[in-house]
């Protein structure tokens, strides 16, 4: 380990293991920062790259040495010869999956090369991390950035116009209609944008029409496409992004993404637009001339082909966004056995629901069914995983439960229902200081996010439909106010927040993430004032829960002061202590305009 001590090693390309090891930049975990850092880039290098033995620390030191410039690391890495990982580290890595099962794989990977020479400092870290003195990235964290990356290939590279039309179906509306691009999220990323497509025009010209526009990109596009010639440059302007940070072409923003690709895309995607209602007009019309049109028994609709409509078992028959709507709601109330809108007792086939939602919406529905069966069966030694619905039957003398679901994969105390920390005992397991804050304001967070049936304590969280709630026990509540309530609706208000009434349909990002983060964020304040050295290394953006799309059902528009309300009445708190909480993310953070 003399290397460490300052042996003199050009960092533009290291040549051995221990070479990378001694990058200064890596001392004090230094090396999980930068792969923090950098986890986008490492991994689209090692996709694009092709050679999956190239050392994940010299990835690192080639893309810190670039300031993370990902063309750049790639003209070097074709330009010289790499760095491949040494058997010892890959054989390392193999035994630390053995222990840390649910890790980032990646992740894995530079614990293996960072410590393949240092057998003390492993011991170190396997133990910080065994007891949950120390957090690492986790294998679903990994997986959900792989699909986030293959979903900005889509958009970017790999444009095909019908996925496109799954992720966004009503693209004209939804970019045109909605606010994407407020002052204070995309607007350097769409300067950009705008700069380069249109380098034609002034700068000025091109800001001026922005916020003339709402900053809403698309409809800044078509004012700008209508500008006259009298605005048109000499010659064309040199592009914006080379001469700031920010540039358009290298976010990760998976809904601005979208809104380029359409804008890049418009004519083809309106074009498929068209032609698909074109053959679908003419196909309801040849179904009409021979009497072979359908009808929905939910919303009416009696111009529906026979691809268009499905049937409960009794032949009651729906189409697919009735049926589509009904499931979201009867999966957000607890239910997992669908039943016809008819009222007949039928259950719609399973086999018919998956060929209509989406896929998250249908593996959420086979869990819960796969977990309501093996509850019902009794089955003595039957545990199921603390942070997800995997059961497994132990022995009684297995102390971890030892999660197999692909997301998963933690590892759980059976006894205290807390990540494994074997071999040491619960009473044994001391966290420090910034652990005990992060667990507390996580903890309130969970309290306001999930319910408890008044009745047979069950535990649940809504995810989609209405605010009324029936339990797999028969019992009705209010989510928003946690109190029973009869059969009808006469507990709620499809207008706005009246007293003694809460609203029948919400927006998640109010219910789930607005509400949850007020309760961390008056925790937070209060430690602000009580215990302000614990609060040094907390991050609450990195435990806040994410924005949700918004429902595609319809939701009561809710003024500022009556979301003050509803979050106040979701977390039982003072709508006053509320009202204080400016930065909160989804009311409207005070920041600073951009400069022009």
């Amino acid at each position: 380990m003399a290397m460490r001590a300052g042996a003199a090693v050009s960092f533009e390309n290291p040549t051995t293991l221990k070479n990378c090891i001694s990058y200064s930049k890596f001392d004090n975990y230094g090396w999980e920062t930068l792969y923090k850092n950098y986890m986008s880039n490492v991994m689209k290098i090692i996709n694009i790259h092709g050679d999956i033995r190239v050392s994940r620390l010299y990835l690192l030191i080639q893309l810190d040495v670039k300031i993370n410039n990902l063309d750049d690391t790639l003209k070097t890495l074709e330009r010289e010869e790499i760095l491949i990982r040494p058997p010892a580290s890959i054989e390392l890595t193999n035994n630390i999956k053995e222990i840390i099962k649910d890790a980032d794989p990646i992740y894995l990977d530079l614990v293996g090369e960072y410590y393949a020479y240092d057998n003390e400092k492993l011991h170190e870290f396997i133990d910080q991390i065994t007891t949950n003195k120390k957090n690492y990235p986790r294998l679903k964290e990994y997986n959900e950035r792989v699909n986030h990356l293959a979903t900005i290939k889509r958009l970017r590279d790999d444009f095909k116009v019908q996925e496109f039309l799954k992720m966004c179906p009503d693209p004209v509306n939804y970019f045109t209609n909605i606010k994407l691009n407020s002052i204070t999220t995309h607007y350097n990323e769409s300067l950009s944008y705008l700069s380069n497509r249109f380098n034609f025009l002034p700068l000025d010209k091109i800001r001026d029409d922005l916020s003339r526009c709402g900053y809403n990109l698309s409809k800044t596009v078509d004012s700008l496409v209508a500008s006259d010639k009298f605005f048109y440059l000499k010659g064309k302007r040199t592009w914006f992004g080379s001469r700031h940070q920010i540039n358009y072409k290298t976010t990760e923003n998976i809904e601005f993404l979208k809104e380029i690709a359409y804008l890049d895309h418009k004519d083809e995607i309106l074009n498929y637009i068209e032609s698909v209602k074109t053959e679908h007009r003419i196909q309801v019309e040849e179904a009409k001339c021979i009497g072979n049109l359908n009808a929905c028994e939910c919303c009416l609709d009696n111009e529906l082909l026979t691809t268009e409509v499905f049937s409960c078992p009794a032949g009651h028959t729906f189409c697919s966004s009735c049926i589509k709507k009904g499931t979201e709601v009867a999966v957000g109330g607890g239910k997992v056995d669908i039943k016809c809108f008819a009222n007949c007792n039928e259950e719609f086939n399973l086999t018919m629901i998956k060929s209509i939602v989406d896929d998250k919406l249908y593996q959420r529905i086979t869990s819960l069914k796969q977990a309501q069966e093996i509850k019902a069966a009794g089955i003595e030694g039957l545990e199921t995983c603390a942070f997800c619905d995997y059961s497994v039957i132990l022995s009684p003398d297995h102390k971890i439960i030892n999660c197999l679901n692909p997301e998963c994969k933690k590892e759980t105390c059976r006894k205290c229902r807390e990540e494994s920390h074997f071999p040491y005992r619960c009473d044994q397991i001391e966290r420090a200081p910034e652990v005990e804050v992060r667990t507390m304001i996580e903890n309130k967070m969970t309290e306001v996010l999930i319910r408890i049936c008044y009745y047979c304590k069950r535990k649940f969280v809504k995810e989609d439909g209405c605010n009324k709630m029936t339990c797999t026990c028969g019992k009705q509540m209010c989510y928003i106010c946690r109190q029973p309530v009869d059969s009808n609706y006469d507990h709620f208000s499809n207008e706005k927040m009246i007293k003694n009434k809460c609203p029948m349909y919400t927006d998640e990002n109010i219910v789930h993430a607005t509400a949850v983060e007020a309760a961390a964020r008056l925790i937070i304040n209060e430690l602000k004032i009580t215990k302000p050295e614990l609060l040094r290394n907390i991050d609450i953006n990195k435990i806040l829960p994410a924005l949700k799309k918004p429902n595609k059902i319809p939701t009561t528009q809710l003024s500022a002061s009556n979301i003050n309300k509803l979050v106040a009445t979701i977390i039982g708190e003072n709508v006053e202590d509320i009202k204080n909480l400016k930065d909160m993310r989804s009311l409207g953070p005070q920041v600073k305009k951009p400069k022009h």
